[in-house]
């Protein structure tokens, strides 16, 4: 009796943890305006060029790249495993708005739920974009 307490325990914990891990196709699947956004007053191409350029720079693997439709482009990547994280995954959505801004919109997971060292990549990727368009975003 104590062995199927344990074996059910331990299948219990499998089932929880699997549930609290972050997956690209997770990710990918969350709606086109999760995550936080800035806003730029550049061309979409160029927005684009810099999306990638940034993601690349960053070390982020990428995993997918996909364009959405005419307005939408996204970048699917991921982190490795370090010594202080179990890795992370991160969603990239640039976004061509009808007002006329671009707007990029990133999602950072961490890859367990748990893993409160991991890394958030949002303020880096907008850092990074940031200099690389030369301009401060719009509010």
């Amino acid at each position: 009796m104590a062995c199927h307490t344990s074996s059910s325990l331990t299948a219990l914990a499998g089932a929880l943890l699997a549930a609290a891990c972050a997956s690209v196709q997770g990710v990918r699947s969350q709606p086109l305006d999760a995550g936080d956004v800035r806003f730029y007053a550049a061309p979409f191409g160029d927005v684009v060029a810099a999306t990638r350029a940034t993601v690349l720079a960053l070390d982020i693997n990428v995993q997918d790249t996909v364009t959405v439709d005419s307005t939408t482009w996204m970048v699917l990547g991921t982190k490795g495993m370090s010594f202080t994280s179990y890795g992370e995954v991160v969603r990239v959505i640039v976004h061509q708005t009808a007002e006329g801004p671009i707007a990029v919109r990133v999602v950072s997971k961490r890859r367990l739920a748990t893993n409160i060292t991991a890394r958030n990549w949002t303020d880096s990727i907008f850092e990074r974009l940031d200099a690389i368009l030369h301009s401060q975003p719009q509010s």
